[in-house]
């Protein structure tokens, strides 16, 4: 499994009669209940009591989005939603039992689980699943992909990497099958490169992040070729080692790093070059997946070629779609740059701006203005994160605003370091504007995003310090 994914968890697709069966099955096993002070999003560290009196003062059915906008749950990494899906209704988990674990490698294990009540839905290779276990009395779950074939409906397996602080996989290595408090959901994720295929696939993984691969193998029949770079500390951490031998050879590399070294840009460039017309599948951890992507970016490979999978990063064309901000920035940026430019000007505002009163007054507009834009930050000082995300879009909408309130007070540009805190107000506006969430293609906007956060509280600060510098400058003269 990989370090993050990008899903939108939807509601399984399971027929009403179904639905009701699950549901008996459910109450049979006797699960024990959720707790309100669980931690329900760990992201906004919000607690599931502050969400359920939300679910009873709504006079309409809420949205999935309405939920995480007025909540902030859910808002940052996808990993929640499912506990606010079933919050809304939805049925989300199958109850399972384990029907063998067996052990993959020297630090891994592989776990299968069959429903106690319908059959599983078809999976595609390379998808994962969320498993809901009660530890320790509370309610946890994780992602973990599928390493069984594509279409498998009998059964669900998945492979876990015991983790030195990791609670769940901890927990999953020390179970037997009698183990019955565990639920699963239904098969979730995008990152399913096809199959059936005239060009190579070329798989770069690290780690435990060889499970996809694993499904992959299982699915095929020659209908496509499967080019395998998989690296691993050592020996004891290859997972599936039997298997992928007979399976791939002679297609795969085992890159042992502590005797042979970690891949390297040679490495890559003669992959590019033995398979000229090839995709690239990119699966480990962080470190590893951003090491890979600028080999890949250094050797001219489009990004169309490359399928990684991301964890904990909220899909934007599913949450938050509107972009009324982004439209309403631009218009009034642009008739305030048309206004300045071209002299289309309004005497009796160009009058009043001349007046001390009015320029003292609106320039304290203006300074709370910016401010106010600084609540999120405030809030997540004073431990209130979710405070921050459920007024995310109000910040984004508010900032939206800027030229109008500038304009308000100043009519140009200035000069000197006026002109300097122009520029930085105006440039903060655009940079806010064009956030990462304009970014469709997942790998060029997480790249976007390291760039663009830093840059836009560097931004934000340094306004500060020209706005308090501007006032002490006009309290002192």
């Amino acid at each position: 499994m990989t370090k993050y994914i990008i899903t939108w968890f939807k509601p399984s697709r399971i027929s009403v009669g179904i639905k009701s069966k699950l549901t008996q099955n459910v109450q049979a096993v006797n699960f024990p209940d959720y707790n309100d002070d669980d931690i329900l999003c760990h992201c906004m560290m919000i607690k599931r009591g502050e969400i359920t009196p939300l679910l009873k003062i709504s006079h309409k059915n809420m949205s999935m989005d309405d939920l995480i906008g007025c909540s902030g749950a859910g808002s940052v990494c996808t990993g929640c939603h499912p506990l606010l899906l079933e919050m809304l209704g939805h049925e989300i988990w199958t109850p399972v039992k384990i029907i063998s674990i067996e052990k993959a490698s020297e630090y891994a294990k592989t776990f299968r689980f069959e429903s106690k009540g319908e059959a599983f839905h078809p999976a595609k290779a390379g998808q994962h699943i969320i498993v809901q276990a009660y530890i320790h009395g509370i309610w946890e779950l994780r992602r973990y992909t599928l390493t069984t074939a594509a279409e498998e409906t009998l059964y669900r397996e998945i492979t876990v990497q015991r983790e030195a602080a990791g609670k769940f996989s901890d927990w999953l290595h020390k179970i037997s099958e009698t183990e019955s408090f565990i639920k699963i959901s239904q098969p979730v994720g995008e990152v399913t490169p096809e199959l059936v295929s005239l060009k190579p696939l070329i798989c770069l993984v690290g780690g435990i992040g060889i499970t996809p691969v694993i499904s992959f193998l299982r699915t095929i029949q020659d209908s496509r070729q499967l080019i395998i770079d998989y690296s691993a500390s050592n020996d004891d951490k290859l997972v599936y080692k039997d298997e992928l031998q007979e399976l791939a050879k002679p297609n795969i590399n085992f890159r042992l790093t502590k005797q042979d070294g970690h891949l390297n840009q040679d490495d890559i460039d003669k992959l590019v070059k033995q398979y000229p017309d090839s995709e690239f599948y990119v699966c480990g951890s962080s470190a590893y997946s951003d090491a890979i992507l600028n080999y890949l970016s250094v050797a001219k490979i489009d990004n169309s070629l490359i399928h990684i999978e991301i964890f904990s990063v909220p899909e934007p064309n599913k949450v938050n779609q509107s972009k009324s901000y982004l439209y309403l920035g631009i218009t009034l940026f642009v008739a305030f740059l048309a206004q300045d430019l071209f002299a289309w000007k309004m005497p009796w505002l160009e009058n009043l701006q001349t007046q001390e009163p009015y320029k003292i007054y609106s320039g304290l507009l203006l300074a709370f203005y910016i401010l106010t834009q600084f609540i999120m930050s405030y809030n997540n000082y004073c431990e209130k994160p979710h405070v921050s995300a459920s007024k995310y879009q109000q910040h984004k909408f508010r900032g939206a605003f800027a030229p109008l309130i500038f304009f308000i007070h100043s009519t140009q540009f200035g000069v000197a370091y006026q002109l300097m805190l122009s520029m930085v107000y105006f440039s903060n506006l655009l940079l806010g504007l064009f956030n990462h969430e304009i970014i469709k293609t997942p790998i060029i906007r997480i790249g976007y995003f390291k760039l663009w956060l830093p840059l836009h509280i560097v931004l934000s600060l340094l306004l500060v310090s020209l706005v308090g510098f501007h006032i002490y400058v006009v309290a002192s003269y």
